[in-house]
């Protein structure tokens, strides 16, 4: 079945003609968006997008792609402010694109100091654009925030959490930083968020945002899905993100030690790059089961999909000082009936509630029982997989994608 990226952000007929009601502009008037974008390669995406294809390089549909289909539905037009300092090849008198690089230097006060630098550029273009609608993640400097013009319309995407899931800092300085989160989000009015329990974080720092929070869920490409293989016991086992140590990789290989002394059978692959990839080789290098593990760098869409096909289980084993929004991979892994051990913060377990093992963030020896547990018991991974199959598919409704929800936060 083939994808249309058309169909992947679902609006109605005359959604145009809502948005410009909803701004109080006439109808001949375009609705002006800025799009505060970050890090991302979103001229990338932009390139893949005018030649009428999906980015290949992202293992689920990037929210750039559908962030340029939902412009082009709206009849508006857009200025994309970039951190990375490449510019589209192509070019459509709908979309600019700038390039306002954000430094993230070490250290309390330099950071600050170049995200003001960061904000005075970036609200220079805001002034020269006069967008109706901003839009801009929770990692916005405060300052640039608190200076966008009043009778702009402030959009929260929100992709990371301000705390690890349950784990709430109750001390006096995190208290403070809510505080001030709290008054700098009443300029926002409304948001999509990436998980439920993201939406829940920023309901609790602003309470009266609850009506017009809207939770996406990821979209992956039809050509993804595929059926549960028929394993005859766990084999493979395999980690795939950012190689650090809040991602709890190191956790995964001593879990992984336990469960392989028990079964010599196992594997463990890991997928990604990282500032802990050259500690992770020293320690695999030195472990005793280090026959048993690979690493594979770091892989582009099309191979993240083929890992998966031979993959068992995936693991993310996310450690408690890491403020994760979601976990990409087990959506992924969903789609290929890949069932999933989580750690107590991974947010994306309420995407895969039924069909996940869950154990306690920073525990070693419950991560090691799990894998375990499902290397003894080959029916508890068969239940994982059906439940998996059935539960699907809400990453195949567009009308739950993030560009579905953020016209409902527009006109909201």
């Amino acid at each position: 079945m083939e994808d249309n990226i058309s169909d992947l952000v679902v609006v109605p007929d005359d959604a145009g003609d809502r948005l410009r009601a909803s701004l109080g502009l006439r109808p001949s008037e375009t609705p002006r968006i800025a799009f505060i974008a970050g890090p991302g390669d979103v001229a990338g995406t932009f390139d893949y997008w005018m030649e009428g294809r999906f980015d290949p390089r992202t293992p689920v549909v990037a929210y750039s792609t559908m962030f340029y289909t939902l412009v082009e539905k709206l009849e508006a037009m857009a200025l994309v402010i970039a951190e990375p300092e490449k510019l589209p090849r192509h070019r459509d008198p709908r979309f600019r694109f700038i390039s306002v690089p954000r430094a993230r230097p070490p250290g309390r006060i330099a950071y600050r100091k170049a995200g003001l630098a960061f904000s005075w550029k970036v609200l220079r273009e805001l002034r020269k654009y006069e967008p109706h609608i901003v839009l801009l993640g929770v990692d916005t400097p405060w300052l640039l925030i608190a200076s966008i013009p009043k009778n702009t319309r402030i959009i929260l995407t929100a992709h990371t959490n301000f705390w690890p899931m349950g784990l709430k800092p109750v001390s006096l300085k995190a208290r403070i930083k809510h505080q001030i989160a709290s008054v700098l989000m009443h300029r926002v009015s409304a948001g999509v968020c990436t998980s439920e329990e993201t939406r829940r974080q920023v309901i609790e720092i602003r309470r009266d945002l609850i009506g017009s929070l809207y939770t996406e869920v990821p979209q992956v490409l039809s050509r993804f899905l595929k059926p549960p293989r028929q394993l005859e016991r766990l084999r493979n086992i395999l980690f795939l993100g950012r190689l650090q140590e809040e991602k709890g990789v190191y956790d995964l290989l001593s879990a992984f030690e336990k469960a392989a002394c028990r079964h010599p059978d196992l594997t463990l692959s890991f997928a990604g790059k990282g500032e802990a990839d050259d500690g992770l080789r020293q320690r695999i290098a030195a472990s005793p089961v280090r026959n048993q593990i690979r690493m594979l760098g770091q892989l582009d869409a099309q191979e993240v999909h083929q890992q998966l096909e031979r993959a068992d289980v995936l693991v993310c084993p996310t450690r408690s000082n890491l403020p994760e929004g979601l976990a990409l991979v087990v959506v992924e892994a969903a789609v290929h009936a890949v069932p999933a051990v989580l750690s107590s913060v991974v947010p994306a377990k309420e995407l895969v509630e039924n069909a996940c093992i869950e154990f306690p963030a920073d525990n070693i020896e419950a991560l090691a029982s799990a894998l375990m547990m499902l290397a003894d018991d080959a029916g508890k991974l068969h239940e994982l997989q059906e439940r998996l199959a059935v539960d699907r598919e809400k990453f195949f409704d567009r009308s739950l994608s993030w560009g579905s929800q953020l016209y409902s936060a527009f006109v909201t």
